[in-house]
């Protein structure tokens, strides 16, 4: 049991100088371990709590309590294809168990690590129960490529990394994750992002015992917008018209156009307290070789917003098998989850921003109040009376078998299968006074794949030398097929998209697709240490890949690391306060191939339009080219090189870790314009290898008990990071395999301010010599004696011209970001407080552009802010809106009390906790973690986009690079985020 009296899961337990495995503890902490009659010492060891040497001489039985260490050294950690003690580690990896998860309500399994480790940052985009998360390992590594690492649950790759929300927290048990190039080179042109490596919680030999885990969850909203009300707006509506020179007659007789006798606080109307259960039940056991543990989780989620949330049902098992002296081992595991979702328009924030607060929700007869406008209408019956509709099921099922032949050599085979399937259920009825036409679309999505390896492992020790040696064969094999109907015009509402058929034959449309790829690995791992001192670790990867032009189809992915151990020399030997001392340095290549495509070399053809066909009165698809070839394409290749070192010291109650990053990125993926027509090309576009970008940066950890008595335990921690991302060129040449162009620019315009008439001003850049997604735009100096905004003019003096104003770089990118974390314990009763930040960023606050203005007032609504802020002029985008969003957040807030084993149960903890306690900033917006990242495509919005249909249901977020710019224009609209407050109970019985 740990120091508070509660069991401990999984705990290693062995005889201390046997060369025979041990054993680990069940749930109930418990273990039953056979030992030589010689035997006189048991070595027990846990993640996060300090390892001891008990003494068995003439005993039966050992109780065993370990204390609290911020960080264990022995820990066995997985490194991809196989597992190293910590101790021995040569890269930067990092590793955070269950006990120092986030608790409470949890979207999604990426928010137990979020602020944990130095160098990933988290970032939740709003509170949407159904927000797909962004997850960064050493800041932005591509322009076109995905940006999330490569993410493995139990040795299989997820295909997409949005189904890692598909895993119920609770089944995992800790992740791994390998942040330089030397350790992610082992998953070569996957592992450019690094790799967080997903281990879920496996079943114990003995007593089969049964856990329980519940929890009720209250959301609230965080903070929203203070949108004028009734009384404001006709103020507001009164001064701008009175600027206008309108006359008092005049002026009432336009606000009695628009009154109709509301007092409505859109925002408001759209939110509601948020209900989430959590349920989880397990049981694990086994005797005689053989250990299981199955459990079931579910999850009732109600959003904040209304008419949103989602309900998830899974199932996990995993089973071993010993068989032949141990010489066998067989493994079997599935992981099944079922969820539906009921997504949210994300037009219905700007909506609700927009619609004046003099119209009502409905009228007295109980019927929604309806009206039309540019982007505007009721926003509640909107989200009410829309349907979108998802069922997913997502599967893993993976089986393992490994031999030994001789001691120290096996040889086994790994296989397994993964299937998403995702159904999706559309439906926009005829909404009085809008003017529109019904729409409505049933589709289908699915990613499979397939994978296999057949592997080798040989470890050997002779002397004070130890060596190891992993080689693999991998095959991956990926299926995806997209297929959809969708029509507009249906007979009737009342059955939404259940009777497509039912629409004229001219509004039907059908949509279909299907891609597959192979990628096929050779791998091979040494690694060598000399008495615990010197490190060596090398490894290889030739990944072959069906998506890339055949000059290019196969890539080499080399690393090497070494460490030394400066604790184990003897002239250490008499520093009695350093426990631990060991300095590495590795240099490896990771590629990045997301942005390609299963047929991105070839040249493709698709619908271009459509034209009027007389004879049978029906506009029909046009087809023609839509992609270059393009036989020279290939994966991006990042080169990094890294040097840290790790401590332990004062008998291992202060640990920590640094380590300092430099990685390089070439041939950077992008889509070029082309002169176009010219030889090979069919189109004027064209994705190529162009470009360099380079990161460097630091992090730091440190852990340090403070406290420790028998009753009472103060524990400190934190980290920090700190990236520098630079674009380092944009020039070069590039081919189709029949021309050859260059590309010579030092800036690419990306992203631009939203809203009327702003759609074409671009204020973020690609720069060379700066971050990504730099910001060059006019600097704000006041405003005139008529209220309108100026800016540094180019000629000097001031201007109210912002194209004739002088345009400035600004970098967005946070200078740093950390986590702190403090932990209680007295007697049974624990408290855990855990808090992150960033540092020195940057945010264009776009909607605080649009809504601070007083023109808005009359047939739209705009802040309170706009009626004082004196700008008389339309939105203008200037760094005036460019603010500071630093932050320091409380994000987690857990209070536990432990009780003593009674009778059949062994364990009974109750615990109250808080997520989003507090936020700490002067960024305006909503929330400083902005919704940013570029949304995904799916089954559904293909088949509306064949059919000619915008859909702004989302899960992802805006489309387009949109980096650094808070926008509630159209889709890019903000959910709002909320404060959690949970209830829980987790039981133990045997």
């Amino acid at each position: 049991m740990d120091d508070k009296g509660a069991p401990i899961q999984g705990a290693s337990v062995a005889v201390k100088g046997s060369s025979k495995g041990g054993t680990t503890t069940d749930a109930a902490g418990a273990f039953t371990l056979s030992v030589p009659g010689n035997a006189r010492t048991l070595v027990i060891s846990s993640v996060g709590f300090t390892q001891q040497e008990i003494s068995i001489a003439d005993k039966s039985s050992v109780s065993v309590t370990l204390t609290t260490s911020s960080q264990s050294l022995s820990d066995v950690v997985v490194i991809g294809y196989g597992t190293a003690r910590k101790k021995d580690l040569t890269g930067a990896v990092s590793q955070i168990s269950s006990k120092d998860f986030t608790t409470g309500n949890l979207a999604n399994p990426a928010q137990l690590i979020a602020g944990k480790v130095p160098g990933v940052v988290v970032t939740q985009p709003g509170g949407d129960p159904n927000g797909v998360f962004t997850i960064r390992l050493r800041g932005q590594t591509s322009i076109s490529g995905g940006q999330t690492p490569l993410i493995v649950v139990d040795g299989v790759p997820l295909d997409d990394p949005a189904t890692f929300q598909d895993i119920p927290p609770s089944d995992i048990a800790s992740i791994d994750i390998l942040k330089d190039a030397s350790a992610a080179a082992i998953y070569g042109s996957r592992g450019a992002n690094g790799v967080m490596v997903v281990n879920t919680r496996k079943g114990v030999s003995g007593k089969a015992t049964v856990e329980y885990n519940g929890s009720v969850s209250v959301d609230k909203v965080g903070k929203l917008y203070d949108m004028a009300n009734a009384t404001q707006w006709k103020q507001g509506y009164t001064q701008l018209l009175t600027s206008q020179g309108e006359t008092p007659g005049h002026i009432d007789t336009a606000i009695a156009g628009y009154d109709h006798g509301g007092n409505t606080d859109w925002q408001r109307a759209l939110v509601q307290t948020g209900i989430a259960t959590s349920q989880n039940i397990s049981v694990s056991g086994g005797s005689n070789g053989f250990s299981y543990r199955g459990s079931v989780n579910y999850i009732d989620q109600k959003g904040i917003i209304i008419n949103s949330g989602r309900k998830q049902l899974g199932l996990h098992f995993t089973a071993q098998q010993k068989a032949i002296n141990d010489r066998l081992t067989l493994q079997f595991g599935i992981i099944n989850t079922n969820t539906t979702r009921k997504l949210t328009d994300y037009n219905i924030f700007y909506e609700a921003y927009s619609s004046p607060p003099v119209y009502p929700v409905k009228n007295p007869d109980g019927s929604y109040f309806t009206y039309s406008d540019f982007a505007l209408q009721n926003p509640v019956q909107q989200q009410n009376e829309e349907t979108q509709n998802v069922t997913e099921n997502f599967t893993i099922i993976n089986g393992l078998a490994d031999f030994e032949i001789i001691p120290g050599l096996k040889v086994g085979v790994l296989g397994s299968s993964s299937q998403f399937n995702s159904q999706f259920e559309y439906f926009e009825p005829v909404f009085e006074g809008v003017g529109n036409s019904n729409v409505g679309a049933l589709a289908t999505g699915n990613i499979d794949s397939k994978k296999g390896n057949a592997h080798v492992n040989y470890a050997k020790s002779w002397g004070k030398s130890n060596f190891t040696f992993t080689g693999v064969y991998e095959y991956n094999l990926f299926e995806n097929n997209q297929n959809g109907s969708a029509a507009s015009n249906l007979l009737l509402n009342s059955i939404g998209a259940w009777s497509l058929q039912s629409a004229p034959q001219q509004f039907q449309h059908a949509y279909s697709e299907r891609d597959e790829s192979m990628l096929i690995s050779y791998i091979g791992r040494a690694t060598y240490n000399w008495d615990q001192k010197y490190f060596l670790t090398a490894s290889i990867r030739d990944d072959g890949s069906s998506k890339f032009g055949q000059n290019n189809a196969w890539g080499l992915f080399p690393s090497a690391a070494v460490a030394w151990r400066i604790s184990n020399e003897d002239f250490m030997k008499n520093i009695s306060w350093i426990n631990d001392l060991k300095i590495n340095a590795g240099w490896g290549k990771t590629g990045n191939q997301d942005a390609i495509g299963a047929y991105s070399k070839l040249e493709l053809y698709g619908p271009v339009g459509s034209y009027y066909n007389a004879s049978s009165e029906l506009w029909l698809t046009e087809y023609g080219p839509t992609q270059n070839a393009n036989p020279n394409l290939q994966w991006e290749v990042r080169t990094g090189k890294n040097i840290g070192f790790d401590f332990a010291l004062l008998s291992n109650r202060l640990t920590g870790a640094f380590n300092y990053f430099s990685d390089n990125t070439t041939k950077l993926l992008y889509t070029y314009t082309i002169p176009f027509p010219s030889p090979g090309a069919v189109v004027n576009t064209l994705l190529a290898n162009v470009g360099e970008m380079s990161n460097k940066g630091v992090e730091f950890n440190l852990n340090y008990q403070l406290v420790h008595t028998n009753d009472f335990s103060f524990t400190l921690g934190g980290q920090i990071s700190s990236v520098m991302t630079r674009i380092t060129s944009l020039a070069g040449s590039f081919g189709n395999g029949v021309s050859t162009y260059s590309l010579s620019t030092d800036q690419v315009a990306e992203g631009s301010a939203e809203g009327r008439g702003l759609s074409t001003a671009p204020i973020t850049y690609l720069k060379v010599g700066y971050t990504p997604y730099v910001f060059y735009m006019p600097h704000y100096v006041g405003l005139n004696s008529a209220g309108q905004e100026l800016y540094d003019s180019a000629k000097g003096g001031t201007t109210t011209n912002v194209l004739k104003a002088t345009n400035y770089y600004t970098d967005p990118a946070p200078k740093f970001n950390y986590g702190i974390n403090l932990g209680f314990t007295y007697k049974a009763w624990g408290l855990n407080m855990f808090l992150r930040g960033i540092y020195g960023a940057k945010i264009f606050d776009n909607t605080r552009m649009v809504l601070d203005n007083i023109n808005r007032f009359g047939g739209n609504n705009g802040t309170v802010e706009a009626l004082t802020n004196g700008i008389t002029n339309g939105p203008q985008a200037s760094d005036h809106w460019l603010e500071n969003a630093s932050f320091l957040r409380m994000d987690n807030l857990n209070l536990s009390y432990t009780f003593k084993p009674m009778g059949q149960i062994q364990n009974l903890r109750v615990y109250f906790a808080a997520n989003n306690v507090f936020v700490l900033t002067s960024y305006r917006g909503l929330d400083p973690e902005i919704r940013v990242a570029s949304g995904t495509t799916n089954a559904l919005q293909n088949t509306l986009s064949s059919a000619g249909v915008a859909n702004s249901f989302s899960q992802g977020g805006s489309t387009g690079n949109q980096q650094y710019i808070d926008a509630a224009y159209s889709n890019d609209g903000f959910y709002p985020k909320t404060h959690s407050y949970t209830i829980g109970v987790n039981v133990t019985f045997k």
